[in-house]
C-alpha cells in the first residue's frame, strides 16, 4: 500500500530495524572466533586468518570487507589491520577490552529470538540460574562481561561520587566487585565488602586480587534477598540489582540497606532507569524487555519510583543524577538522617 498524497513516508526506518540484527550478528561472530585479537596490531591477509582461526577462506573475504564497511577493519595493500575503535576495546588483553560483554550479548542473541514466548508465558526465556552458576560458562561471561564494562564506567563512578572521608561500603549484589575496587582505590581509607552468590564470588576474588585491593575489598557470599544485611556501614551501593526485581523487592533492599547504615549514611541506587512516564528512552525500555527475557522480575525502574521508596525506607534528601556520557545509567541517593 503507497503512502497517502502529500504525506511521502519512507519505510526506510522500519526496514533497517528489520535487518538490524544482521551487523550485530557480524560483530558477535568476529568477537567469538578471536578475529580481532588474532590481527592484534598488526595486518593478516585472507589466507592467514582462515589458517589462524580454522575458517574457509570463502566467505571469510566477504565477513572481512562487511566488517571494514561497519568500522571495526581497515583494508591495506597487505592485508587487514583492526580499526582505532576495535584495537582499543576488541583485542584481549586491552586495558578497555569488551569483548567478554559481546560474549555476554552473544549468549543473549538467540534468547532474542524468544521473546515471542515470554510475552505468551510470562517467564523468562533464560534461566536466571544460568548466568549465576548453573552454566559456568554463561556465568563466567556475564561476570567477566559486567567487569568489563564496569572498568570503564566504574572510573565515571568513583570520580562521580563524592565518598571523601567515609571508611566501610557494603556492595550489594556486587557482581565481580569491581566498583568496590575501583572506589577504594579513588577513596584513601574507604574499605569494601562486595556481597553476591557463591559462584560469582568465587570469580570476583581473582579480579580484586587483580586490582591489588585485597586488603580493602572482601568478596563474602551472600544473597541480597538475605533477611538482612552485614551492618555497620557509611555507604551502601545497589548497583544493577533493581532491574531485576519487583517493586516489593526492591523496597525490601532499601529497608535493610537503611538498617545496614550508620547514621549519616548514604545509599546509592546505579542502574538503567525509564522516564516517569515508562515511555523512554529507548535503550532503557529495550534493557527492560532484556531482563524480562533473562529474570523472572525482570524489567525498569524510574528514578521517580526509586525516590519514593527511599523515602518509604526513611531515607531523606533524596537526589537523582545522571551518569556522564556514554553510560546511560542513572544514580539515586538517599541519605540517612
Amino acid at each position: 500500500m503507497s503512502a497517502p498524497a502529500g504525506n511521502p513516508i519512507s519505510p526506510a526506518p522500519i526496514l533497517q530495524m528489520a535487518t538490524g540484527y544482521w551487523a550485530s550478528s557480524v560483530l558477535l561472530t568476529a568477537n567469538r572466533i578471536g578475529l580481532f585479537t588474532a590481527i592484534g596490531g598488526g595486518e593478516a591477509t585472507v589466507a592467514a586468518l582462515a589458517e589462524k582461526l580454522s575458517l574457509s577462506a570463502y566467505p571469510l573475504d566477504n565477513f572481512l570487507n562487511t566488517l571494514v564497511s561497519l568500522g571495526y577493519l581497515e583494508k591495506r595493500a597487505n592485508g587487514y589491520a583492526n580499526s582505532p575503535l576495535s584495537n582499543a576495546f576488541l583485542v584481549e588483553g586491552r586495558p578497555a577490552y569488551l569483548g567478554n560483554a559481546l560474549k555476554y550479548s552473544d549468549d543473549l542473541y538467540p534468547v532474542w529470538g524468544r521473546l515471542e514466548q515470554t510475552l505468551r508465558s510470562g517467564k523468562p526465556a533464560l534461566a536466571h540460574d544460568a548466568i549465576l552458576g548453573d552454566d559456568p560458562e554463561k556465568t563466567r561471561h556475564f561476570v567477566l562481561g559486567m567487569h568489563n564494562r564496569a572498568l570503564g564506567m566504574g572510573q565515571s563512578l568513583a570520580t562521580q561520587l563524592d565518598l571523601a572521608g567515609r571508611k566501610k561500603l557494603l556492595d550489594v549484589g556486587g557482581g565481580p566487585a569491581t566498583y568496590s575496587c575501583l572506589l577504594v582505590k579513588r577513596n584513601a581509607g574507604l574499605t569494601s565488602k562486595s556481597m553476591d552468590l557463591p559462584a560469582v564470588v568465587a570469580i570476583a576474588k581473582t579480579i580484586i586480587e587483580g586490582f591489588g585491593v585485597a586488603d580493602r575489598v572482601q568478596a563474602i557470599e551472600g544473597n541480597y534477598h538475605q533477611a538482612s544485611y552485614p551492618g555497620g556501614n557509611d555507604v551502601v551501593l545497589c548497583s544493577g540489582m533493581f532491574h531485576r526485581e519487583t517493586a516489593d523487592a526492591c523496597r525490601a533492599i532499601l529497608r535493610k540497606s537503611f538498617e545496614a547504615l550508620e547514621p549519616g549514611g548514604l545509599v546509592i541506587v546505579h542502574d538503567v532507569m525509564a522516564n516517569a512516564e515508562k515511555t523512554g528512552p529507548a535503550f532503557s525500555m529495550l534493557f527492560g524487555l532484556n531482563m524480562a527475557l533473562t529474570a523472572t522480575y525482570g524489567t525498569v525502574h524510574s528514578a521517580e519510583e526509586i525516590a519514593g521508596w527511599m523515602r518509604e525506607a526513611g531515607f531523606t534528601k533524596t537526589e537523582t543524577q545522571p551518569m556522564a556520557p556514554p553510560w546511560p545509567e542513572v544514580l539515586v541517593l538517599g541519605r540517612k538522617d
